[in-house]
């Protein structure tokens, strides 16, 4: 039976009306797209890629306008990082990303680290974002993402790690990691357990290079393992 009492529903209405109105000021996560990177600081500038939505009146109808969330500015940026270790990649604008807002301002410990009081009476601001770099749409998804294998890669497939699953079945060889890339530089030592072979050559151990005929009437030469 529908309640008849008019101050009852006026007063539900508003109280709905209320929690929608705060609602839309409270952030939870969006995708955004970068618009500049300080690699020094690791933070970013981040556009919101979903518009907010104003409801205005005119008379008995409700009429919807879109509006720009405005650029978000000094943003810090996650990377993988662990125990000493971490991975980094560059960020460029254009690069799309998940942004994720904080329930209390985090100003403070984003400054000096550790356990800090919020340096304001905010809720899931805005001002309180973190972006995740790498969350894409689908015009921009990995291009030839590999379903099998973990790689590290560039877009282009100019240069691949690829961590195989099953050696068997790697396409790029019949080996349980692989490098592709134009060239490779080493700095440091390379120490090697196992086999190494270059062009099917066995180069890791002792081989042998083709000579003109010596005083032994030999044509090949024992070159030992590589120095």
């Amino acid at each position: 039976m529908a309640n008849s009492n008019p101050a009852i529903t006026n007063l539900a209405d508003n109280i709905k009306q209320g929690i929608s109105t705060r609602l839309k000021d409270l952030h939870t996560a969006m995708p955004g797209i970068v618009e500049s990177f300080d690699s020094v600081k690791q933070t970013a500038s981040v556009k919101p890629a979903i518009k907010r939505v104003f409801i205005t009146r005119e008379g008995n109808d409700e009429i919807l306008v879109p509006a720009e969330l405005p650029v978000l500015i000094n943003v810090p940026v996650q990377f993988p990082r662990g125990g000493g270790f971490s991975l980094t990649f560059p960020i460029k604008k254009g690069d799309e990303c998940l942004l994720v807002f904080a329930e209390r301002s985090f100003d403070s410990w984003h400054k000096f680290g550790g356990v800090q009081d919020p340096s304001a009476r905010r809720f899931h601001s805005l001002s309180d974002a973190t972006a995740m770099v790498g969350l894409s749409s689908l015009p921009n998804k990995v291009p030839n993402y590999d379903p099998v294998n973990t790689q590290i890669k560039k877009d282009d497939g100019s240069a691949v790690i690829s961590v195989n699953e099953d050696s068997s079945v790697s396409v790029e060889a019949d080996a349980n990691v692989t490098i592709t890339a134009p060239s490779i530089n080493l700095i440091g030592d390379l120490t090697v357990t196992g086999t190494m072979t270059n062009n099917g050559v066995d180069v890791g151990s002792t081989h042998t290079h083709p000579q003109d005929v010596d005083s032994g009437g030999n044509t090949e030469e024992n070159t030992g393992s590589p120095i």
